[in-house]
């Protein structure tokens, strides 16, 4: 698309203040910013392109859409995000308590050894001490 002209207009240049990037209108919409690009590209969703290539979205083309949807409350809420990402993290700390345990049984095995090879080195030092050369 060229600069200027608008998907689904009459290519009548639209004020900063009266417009949205991809990524506002996708939280907007409870889209990802990758979806409202492709709905840009099928002129699906009102939009104008500029010379570099970055997407304005119209605010009255976000709220025509939401309304065209029906309202329909948004696929993912951010309780649905906040409650998911708890969960894993949750799980991941888990996991990482487990890996502690492992890690510390691990290391305590090595002192064990480590402490036995320390007495062995002692006795043998002490009996090559009493052994004459």
């Amino acid at each position: 698309m060229s600069s200027g002209v608008r998907s689904g207009t009459s290519g009548v240049k639209m004020e900063a203040t009266d417009s949205y990037t991809p990524p506002q209108a996708a939280r907007i919409l409870g889209l990802s910013r990758r979806r409202v690009t492709q709905l840009l590209n099928e002129g699906v969703l009102e939009g104008e392109k500029s010379d570099n290539g970055r997407w304005k979205v119209p605010s009255s083309a976000v709220a025509a859409f939401l309304e065209a949807r029906g309202k329909q409350p948004a696929p993912r809420t951010r309780k649905r995000q906040a409650d998911k990402t708890v969960v894993e993290a949750m799980e991941k700390a888990t996991l990482l308590e487990r890996r502690i345990e492992r890690l510390t049984d691990s290391l305590s095995r090595l002192f064990t050894r480590f402490e036995r090879l320390e007495d062995t080195v002692r006795e043998l030092n002490e009996d090559q001490k009493r052994e004459p050369r």
